[in-house]
């Protein structure tokens, strides 16, 4: 670790829940991301009386939106089959991300948007598991 606390990125934890007391499952091979950003839409509230003819807006709903996340691809293992069920029935879950270093996760709910695999000739396989995430359940 740096003196300012700073450090890589390496040892990301994600892991998925299904139901109210979730059974976790860790995802393995995880590769780069961003976490979930939650961007707040803007709400025009401009008016006849708005000063000096500008328009003015306010914070509107927060969009957690669509994460990427890059997995190692190995077919018909417990993972593989996990995130093909996940993405056919749309159910929402609960995802977790702790950061390496951190002892808080972010507990979040989720579908499985797509869950698209990769077989490159020359390369290894991998896959794209996209998730829409809704709000912060808890950080834990």
């Amino acid at each position: 670790m740096s003196t300012t606390g700073v450090n890589i990125g390496y040892g990301v934890k994600v892991r998925l829940g299904r139901g109210a007391s979730p059974n976790w499952v860790v995802l393995k091979g995880v590769g780069d991301f961003d976490m979930p950003d939650g961007e707040a839409d803007d709400v025009d509230v401009t008016s006849h009386s708005s000063p000096n003819r500008t328009m003015e807006f306010i914070a509107g709903m927060i969009d957690n939106g669509l994460l990427a996340i890059p997995l190692d691809y190995v077919p018909d293992s417990e993972q593989d089959v996990m995130l093909l069920e996940l993405r056919n029935t749309g159910e929402l879950i609960q995802m977790g991300i702790t950061p390496p270093g951190s002892q808080n996760e972010e507990i979040y709910a989720a579908f499985v948007k797509s869950y698209k695999r990769s077989l490159p000739v020359k390369g290894k396989a991998s896959a794209t598991l996209n998730m829409r995430v809704n709000g912060l359940v808890e950080p834990e």
